[in-house]
């Protein structure tokens, strides 16, 4: 019964909310993947994870693809946060003879922590679903499908990523700059978005960091690349993503 009132309040919320996504039928095939699991989920344990922090993280895991990854060798799982923004570029010229440079990211944190420490098979599709959701109005509102909460965000000081869980007087997380010290492709199986989507990557901390962050995880990524040349592009310009931050300490 608790499945079936689940999966109807989460149409329900599609429906009621059908401004907020960008067209309700592109992303039907990831809508129906992510209900069934959580039906299953819902049978065999009664319940899914809320968007509290109040699970153990000590059994998180990153995606196995993260292999082509530098491991988090002496550090421990703290959260996994869904983030959902843009990645940001500049143009030389608007002409074929240019191409995009990356000028950093801005975006919202949303506290999927729970989901990948007690159901790991349902952490992967949240960025294919966020990234044909547009954020909020309210910046504290839940995003759906899941009614993940506010945890942070994420924007670059100069050339430096920052990751800030500071989000309000009584939740104080930390903040994390870090800096690239691997990358790798995206998966075939990502979500490509207009030009791609943006590599993973293994971000380790940096001068400045204030909490026990050691490094950062950017992983099933969806969207996120930008056109090829800046063939009529504006001098600057942003491309909306979606990916999973594995933070650890």
């Amino acid at each position: 019964m608790y499945s079936t009132l689940f999966i109807t309040s989460c149409l329900a919320v599609c429906s009621a909310a059908a401004p907020i996504f960008d067209n309700v039928y592109d992303f039907s095939d990831d809508m129906a993947e992510f209900l069934g699991r959580a039906s299953k989920h819902i049978r065999s344990t009664g319940d899914l994870p809320d968007s509290s922090l109040s699970c153990d993280p000590s059994s998180i895991s990153l995606p196995s693809f993260a292999s082509g990854l530098p491991a988090p060798s002496g550090q421990k799982p703290l959260y996994v946060a869904l983030g959902r923004g843009t990645q940001n570029y500049t143009c030389a010229t608007s002409t074929s003879e240019s191409e995009p440079v990356a000028i950093g990211a801005v975006a919202r944190l949303y506290n999927a922590t729970c989901f990948a420490a007690n159901f790991p098979d349902m952490i992967e599709l949240l960025p294919a679903i966020a990234y044909r959701v547009s954020l909020p109005t309210r910046e504290y509102d839940t995003l759906p499908p899941a009614n993940l909460g506010l945890i942070g965000h994420h924007f670059f000081e100069g050339k430096t990523p920052v990751f800030n869980l500071d989000t309000t007087p009584t939740r104080q997380l930390g903040i994390a700059k870090v800096k690239k010290d691997a990358d790798l492709d995206a998966p075939s199986s990502a979500i490509q978005g207009s030009n791609g989507a943006v590599g993973w990557l293994y971000l380790s901390a940096t001068n400045g960091t204030i909490g026990t962050f050691k490094s950062v995880y950017r992983v099933d990524t969806a969207g996120g690349s930008p056109p090829k040349t800046c063939d009529g592009m504006p001098e600057s310009f942003n491309v909306q993503y979606a990916a999973n931050y594995y933070i650890y300490g």
